[in-house]
């Protein structure tokens, strides 16, 4: 008995959202399940534009999926770059081993090439990145580290507000972040506006926390480690320049104070801030995270070089990982 394979226009693929959240709580038994509203605000809502994504059918069922969100950076010199976020990464089990896993990420690509973007980031666990590189053919980026913060009480009081519709609706993130953020001095950072803020903010079902300052604001949540409540500085953005990096000490302590707990976790990293603390070895890290980049197409003139990019202003926010 014979099977037929298709990919799927991405217009198509993005208009009817159903066998994609089917695919995904099938592969990866999402618990409550997934639903069509998350991929709705993930794919359709993005203020950077829609998802990209790659996607193949076998006899009218969706088995595979590689969804890219549209993401801005930008560098010291003024150089922007247009990638494509990777997520939701899977294939159904029916169809593995017979090239549907190659031949979804194949079609992201093209996908990623017809809505402009110049390539794909990748954020991986440690046993995806050699499978991404090595049969792929993608490029590793430097690792980003793991820190548990030093708690340090001192410097500029936050005012806490817990994110809800009301916020979102207002225009408080337009007070608070009036302008995009700027690049780093080196490499490259997302580019953040309040609308982007916004829409990320705005993930079904997440709790997030924003802690305003004079000259910063943070996001943050909450998860636990075994019995242990632990809080999570997803991003610190600057609201105006800077002479110099703040101290990491004092905004733990506006999150340990606010989320009463002495453990304060940062992932990635952030040049206006200058990190102290236990930086955690991979080895005891629970799932180690990588990064992996592919330009999408070739070529003398690329803003992506050949070497990829440093990419030197990156947090948990910037992706989906809460």
């Amino acid at each position: 008995m014979s099977s037929s394979t298709d990919v799927v226009a991405a217009e198509d693929v993005v208009e009817d959202l159903n066998p994609t959240v089917t695919l995904l709580n099938e592969v990866f038994g999402f618990d409550p399940p997934l639903g069509v509203s998350h991929l709705d605000w993930y794919y359709r809502s993005n203020p950077e534009g829609r998802a990209a994504v790659g996607r193949v059918d076998t006899d009218g069922r969706q088995v595979g999926n590689y969804a890219l969100i549209p993401l801005r950076l930008q560098s010291a010199v003024g150089r922007e770059i247009r990638l494509g976020l990777g997520v939701d990464l899977c294939v159904h089990p029916d169809a593995r081993g017979g090239g549907t896993y190659r031949r979804t990420v194949e079609d992201s690509y093209r996908a990623g090439i017809a809505t402009g973007l110049d390539g794909i980031l990748g954020v991986a666990n440690a046993q995806s990145v050699p499978r991404m590189v090595e049969t792929m053919g993608w490029s590793a980026l430097d690792p980003l580290p793991v820190r548990l913060l030093a708690v340090r009480p001192g410097g500029e009081r936050f005012t806490s507000v817990d994110v809800d519709d009301a916020l979102l609706a207002g225009e408080r993130l337009e007070e608070v972040l009036p302008q995009p953020t700027t690049a780093p001095p080196t490499g490259y950072g997302t580019v953040w506006t309040s609308d982007l803020l916004r829409w990320r903010l705005a993930r079904p079902g997440a709790r997030y926390t924003l802690h305003i300052g004079t000259d910063i604001i943070l996001v943050s949540c909450t998860t636990m480690v075994g019995p242990l409540r632990v809080a999570i500085l997803l991003k610190a953005m600057l609201r105006h320049p800077l002479k110099g990096p703040l101290s990491s000490g004092p905004l733990a302590a506006a999150l340990a104070r606010h989320h009463r707990t002495p453990f304060v976790i940062h992932w990635g990293a952030n040049p206006d801030i200058g990190f102290s603390g236990l930086r955690v070895p991979r080895r005891l890290q629970p799932s180690p995270l990588g990064l992996v980049l592919h330009r999408l197409s070739p070529g003398d003139g690329h803003p992506i070089g050949d070497d990829g990019i440093l990419l030197t202003s990156f947090e948990f926010l910037d992706f989906d990982a809460y």
